[in-house]
């Protein structure tokens, strides 16, 4: 019983240890992806996009790069045969 206590402690750290690593990862990628949004509205903008559009496009980068298995449809605004 006493390997089998001393297996189960060894899985755990492991897995602490893993877990702790995923964290710090996917925090690191979290920030890179805030500055490159960050970087497209300022250049946009510094590039003369209006600020509502260059807003709209730092928007989409994230939610794609943070949603990436997610489309997004536009509403139907009607048919050109109406």
């Amino acid at each position: 019983m006493a390997d089998q206590n001393s297996f189960q402690e060894l899985m755990s750290d492991i897995e602490t240890e893993f877990n702790q690593a995923l964290i710090e990862k996917r925090g690191t990628i979290t920030l890179l992806l805030a500055r490159i949004a960050g970087t497209i509205y300022t250049e946009a903008v510094s590039h003369g996009v209006p600020h509502p559009l260059a807003q709209e496009m730092a928007q989409d980068y994230w939610g794609k790069e943070m949603h990436p298995g997610t489309v997004t449809l536009a509403e139907d605004e009607g048919d050109a045969d109406d």
